[in-house]
């Protein structure tokens, strides 16, 4: 038995350690997979520290855990991080992976941050993923081998930001615990779900509709995923305390949905509705006591589409609400609300609002009003509102600590009839408001506003817009020893006629903080005694001269930073004068970010600008010490004070230039920071009109030389904004242009080997980036460059110049007074020859650099023989052929090819090898023709011998026969003559032969010099 149990314990801890240490044998495998679907489902860049595998961690699952995981998304987006987490689990069947099926069970994000950007292109962050080839969309289909039957799913500590510039609206979800079960691979399953969020705050479309309110979501939904349909079992949604619970079903069909969705509050405990209200839940809201019942309950039902809305119902009941601060003197009690939202058609305009009842009283302060409202575009009216309560009881009511309040505030309002702008129609109207002796004191400053009167009265007797009236009789305040007042009217609310006047100063450090603006600081003083008197057609008509505008206004220590301008404004010093038809800015002096500036000058159309959005007009004159390009050309721009550095982070992203401007700006500028890049000395006129921006006769000291510019920045179209500038330099530095200028860069990569300086006359257009890049494949352009003093250091090209002519002289080369005439073609260089002498050497260059870094170029060499050395005349021999001998000068091409960092030198061929060849074949064709003449001539004179001879035998013989002696003397001749041809070809080959070997015969190989 001690043995059997001591075999199960081994066999057991086999199992334990093999289970311990049979991930690390596949992790490779794995890891090489995982990076295999990254490269195949995604555009992006993907990172993450370390991948490990775990049997034990889901057992009995085999877990991977992608650590320290993150994606950055494409230009413009390059910089941003669309997702990143401390930890990316996956958990596999075991049983799957041994059978290559790879099901995925389970999905865990721990610390996950989520940053959804949409620019007002349209374009977004996320769009990052592999189009498919087949349909061309983004595939919907998990990577090839995967099948996903997820069972449950996490997220730990999790933040969501979502962010639409289109729409002007944004999603903040911070400290999201959130986890889901359901498996998903089925038709029909139940999707269980149950999220908490912290803090959670929407804006949408500019309108904030709550901000760091608690969020919680738990539901249970039937999933039918043939029919489309979601069915609400138990669904409950919490913000704060209060909460709703759901039932009913949405069944999509293409894009639209059918619903029926009816939603009640599951509980009735008044302080639940209290905690919506942001003041009283973000202050001691647990120490809070209440009582009273609530009862929310509404439908949804209908049809939701592009044209159409599904009707709704809403009903909101509070009764004989309270609460109280224990530790305040008063409370806010009798509270009686019924309120009924209903809308039975399918359009939004139709819905009608019913507020029967609302009463409560402010300690003693009763407050009442009710109101009935027809339709949404053209509303029927029938509303009362009247209250009165001193200022003091809210310090009774809500803990304001360090506040004093005084002062009697009241509101009684009378309004009924129909609102409707294009009938001209205006409710009939009888309203009052009023603060007197009002006072104000906080800790955050040490006197307070006092003689606060403000009396206001809206009216109209006959129901049109025409002979309606808003007159503010009184506003006035008073604080150190400064009084600021201001009356004013507003009437015919058809035309706008105004009539308005304000005098003395006023503290924004003071006012903002009694009324914060959320997102905003406001500072500074201003002293202004203005009146200005008009009306709206007048206004629209630039009928400048009826709109009585007069006065002056002064700015001091002015503070302006908001959510949209984080870099901030700020104005030490400013005076303005305001006549009809101009404000003119006689000094201004402050900080743009962290940019100092200096400004005068005057805006024409300024009120048809601030009230209808008209064309604003203006000349200035402005003057910088420095001025910081890149904190105003940043997606992403951050917060800074002058004098402080900008956020190094920070990238550029399309800089939208508005329509409604049209200005000019004679600019001198000390010092101005683009990218790295610093510009001094700068002058120049900016003109920006109708969307676009153009610099003209713009000068600058940059790189080591200086910069003359004339050009325009289109962004007309904003996912193709263009540029098109002249550009002349002077004496500017090359290592500097490399370093700073991405056209270089791209265009001219052989810059960062070059040292010296060079001027230029170009001309280039092209089309920039989302991040205000060039886009290369679409510059155009032509110009001159200059190089003035340049040499190639350390260069790779020269490197293997040297490597495959054995010319050392190419590294003393010196680009010195050397024109070239540049063309760019759709983001080619193509550089015309021109040639480069030194050292009495030649070479003349010729060719083109693609966006890609390939090349092309032709290099004529033109070189002393005498000075190349032997290496370079061996090199020559086997090129051509041809041995130097006797040559003062050698002529070849080579062809330059690859690219920069691989480049490829070919012989293609030499004008001197050439020349060698032609005197070669003269001196054989002579030497052959002599060799000739002379066979010929020894033939001759061999054969007049031999018939001599002949002769004169046949002569001494001619006694014996006369006939058979002529016979045989003529075939003798002819026979000697045979024989005197055949010897004398003979002789003329053997001299060929002779004349031939002289000429081709083989060189001897040189002899080692001694001396070396």
């Amino acid at each position: 038995m001690k043995k059997l149990s001591l075999t199960l314990l081994a066999v057991l801890t086999g199992l334990l350690g093999l289970a311990y240490t049979l991930p690390y044998f596949f992790k490779d495998q794995i890891q090489e997979q995982v990076n295999k679907a990254i490269i195949k489902q995604v555009k992006g860049k993907v990172y993450y520290s370390d991948l490990n595998l775990s049997l034990f961690r889901h057992f009995p699952y085999l877990a991977i855990t992608i650590e320290d995981f993150g994606i950055v998304g494409l230009a413009p987006f390059s910089q941003d991080t669309l997702a990143q987490a401390k930890g990316f689990g996956l958990s596999f069947d075991v049983m799957s992976l041994i059978k290559g099926q790879k099901i995925i069970q389970n999905i865990r994000l721990e610390q996950p941050k989520i940053y959804v950007k949409i620019l007002k292109n349209g374009q977004a962050n996320y769009d990052i993923f592999v189009p498919s080839k087949d349909t061309g969309t983004t595939s919907e289909k998990p990577s090839e081998g995967v099948q996903l039957q997820i069972q449950n799913w996490q997220i730990v500590k999790g933040t969501i930001l979502y962010k639409d510039l289109q729409k002007d609206s944004e999603i903040l979800l911070t400290d999201i615990e959130h986890n889901g079960s359901g498996d998903i691979n089925k038709q029909i399953f139940d999707l269980a779900t149950n999220t908490e969020i912290n803090q959670a705050s929407v804006v949408w479309e500019g309108k904030n509709y709550f901000s760091q309110r608690k969020l919680a979501w738990q539901s249970l939904i039937q999933v039918d995923q043939s029919a489309k349909s979601y069915s609400f079992q138990d669904t409950r949604i919490r913000l704060n305390d209060f909460e709703l619970s759901f039932s009913g079903k949405v069944q999509q069909q293409d894009s639209t949905y059918t619903m029926n969705v009816a939603f009640q509050t599951p509980e009735t405990n008044f302080k639940n509705l209290v905690s919506l209200v942001p003041m009283i839940y973000q202050n001691q809201f647990d120490a809070l006591k209440a009582e009273g019942d609530i009862q929310c309950t509404g439908q949804v039902k209908g049809l939701y589409a592009s044209q159409s809305i599904p009707s709704f119902h809403l009903n909101v009941q509070v009764k004989n609400g309270s609460f109280q601060y224990p530790s305040l003197p008063t409370g806010v009690s009798q509270v009686w609300v019924d309120c009924d939202i209903n809308n039975t058609s399918n359009q939004l305009d139709s819905t009608q609002i019913a507020l029967n009842r609302f009463d409560l009283y402010f300690g003693k302060n009763p407050i009442k009003a009710k109101a009935k409202i027809k339709g949404l575009s053209r509303s029927i009216i029938d509303a009362d509102v009247k209250g009165e309560f001193q200022l003091e009881e809210l310090t009774k009511l809500f803990p304001i600590e360090g506040t004093q309040l005084k002062g009697r505030f009241g509101v009684d309002l009378h309004s009924k009839g129909t609102y409707d702008s294009l009938t001209g129609q205006f409710p009939v109207t009888n309203a009052q408001m009023l603060l007197e002796n009002g006072y104000i004191l906080s800790k955050q400053f040490a006197k307070p506003i006092e003689d606060i009167h403000f009396k206001a009265n809206l009216t109209n007797q006959d129901g049109t817009l025409k002979n309606s009236l808003l007159a503010i009789q009184e506003a006035t305040f008073h604080v150190l020893d400064e009084t600021f007042q201001a009356k004013g009217s507003v009437q015919d609310f058809d035309a706008f006629k105004w009539d308005i006047t304000a005098k003395g100063k006023l503290d924004l450090t003071q006012i903002t903080k009694i009324f914060p603006v959320e997102n905003t600081t406001l500072k500074g003083k201003i002293d202004a005694d203005i009146r200005t008197q008009g009306n709206l057609k007048d206004l629209k008509a630039k009928r400048y001269g009826s709109l009585n505008t007069n006065g002056q206004m002064a700015v001091s220590n002015f503070e302006y930073r908001s959510k949209e301008l984080p870099q901030g404004i700020k104005i030490d010093q400013g005076q303005a004068k305001l006549s009809p038809n101009s404000l003119t800015i006689t000094q201004s002096k402050g900080y743009l970010g962290s940019s100092d500036f200096e400004a005068t000058g005057t805006m024409n159309n300024y009120m048809a600008y601030a009230l209808t959005n008209d064309v604003l007009k203006g000349n200035f004159q402005v003057k910088s010490n420095h001025f910081n390009v890149n904190e105003w050309m940043s997606s992403e721009p951050k917060a800074t004070t002058s004098g402080q550095a900008p956020n190094p982070n920070a990238h550029p992203s399309v800089v939208e230039v508005p329509k409604n401007l049209q200005l000019s700006l004679n600019t001198q500028a000390n010092e101005i920071v683009y990218d790295k890049m610093a510009m001094n000395n700068a002058k120049g006129i900016i003109r920006i009109n109708n969307g676009t921006i153009r610099l003209e006769n713009t000068n600058f000291d940059a790189l080591g030389g200086r910069f003359a510019t004339t050009g325009s920045y289109d962004p007309s179209d904003i996912s193709h904004p263009k540029f098109d500038f002249g550009l002349n330099l002077e004496k500017v530095n090359f290592t500097e242009a490399y370093q700073h200028l991405s056209v270089v860069k791209y265009l001219m990569p052989l810059a960062q080997f070059m040292v010296g300086e060079v001027s230029s006359q170009f001309k280039i257009n092209g089309e920039l980036t989302q991040d205000m890049m060039p886009n290369f494949a679409t510059l155009n352009g032509s110009g001159l460059l200059k190089l003035l003093k340049a040499s190639l250091q350390n260069s790779p090209l020269i490197e293997k110049l040297v490597a495959n002519t054995k010319l050392t002289q190419l590294k003393d080369l010196q680009l010195n007074n050397a024109l070239m005439q540049v063309q760019i073609d759709h983001g080619t260089l193509k550089i015309k020859p021109f040639t480069v002498k030194w050292n009495d050497y030649a070479v003349n260059i010729g060719g083109q650099h693609g966006i890609v870094g390939d090349m092309d170029y032709k290099l004529a060499f033109d070189i002393p023989s005498g000075k190349a050395g032997q290496s370079f005349n061996n090199l020559f021999t086997q090129w051509t052929g041809k041995a130097l001998n006797n040559v003062p000068r050698v002529k070849f091409d080579l062809s330059l090819i690859g690219t920069l960092k691989s480049p490829i030198v070919r012989f293609d061929n030499s004008s001197t090898a050439q020349n060698l060849k032609d005197a070669v074949t003269s001196e054989i064709k002579s030497q052959i023709d002599n060799a000739k003449n002379q066979a010929v001539q020894q033939a001759e004179d061999l054969l007049k011998a031999e018939k001599e001879k002949l002769l004169k035998e046949a002569q001494d013989k001619l006694k014996t026969g006369q006939g058979d002696i002529q016979a045989q003397a003529k075939a003798t001749a002819d026979s000697l003559k045979k024989a005197a041809l055949e010897r004398a070809k003979k002789l003329l080959e053997s001299q060929k032969k002779g004349v031939l070997d002289g000429i081709f015969k083989k060189p001897q190989p040189a002899k080692k010099d001694s001396t070396k």
